[in-house]
């Protein structure tokens, strides 16, 4: 008798392909403790924005270095449709409740202000 093993292996199985697709921002965040010691007290701070994604089409802003090379915070997520994200890890278990495709409305700290975005979902860079 053949194993569970040898069955996954065999050509019956072979056409089957498990690919769990999960939603995201495709986004680089900032680990939590590390948006702590830039005073990130609440929502998940952005690192990166890749050109051409959602996030960047919808504006989204990226941490990067003012001009005597100083930090400047990108935004900061600090709700997705109204629920309330409190750091990156956070952020990403709010995510997990929606597909790819779906549209989410983010609640968006920049600077002193507060801004609504609304993009779709893309598939996550696991």
């Amino acid at each position: 008798m053949l194993s569970f093993f040898h069955l996954l292996r065999s050509k019956f199985f072979s056409h089957l392909s498990l690919k769990v697709r999960r939603a995201g921002l495709n986004v680089d965040f900032a680990p939590d403790p590390i948006a702590y010691q830039l005073n990130v007290r609440n929502g998940a701070l952005i690192l990166k924005v890749p050109a051409g994604s959602a996030a960047a089409k919808a504006g989204l802003a990226p941490t990067g270095r003012g001009f005597a090379g100083n930090i400047v915070l990108g935004d900061v997520v600090t709700a997705v449709d109204g629920k309330p994200v409190k750091g990156k890890s956070d952020l990403l278990r709010v995510l997990d409740d929606y597909g790819v495709g779906d549209e989410v409305t983010l609640t968006v700290r920049r600077g002193d202000g507060t801004l609504e975005v609304t993009l779709p979902l893309e598939e996550a860079n696991i």
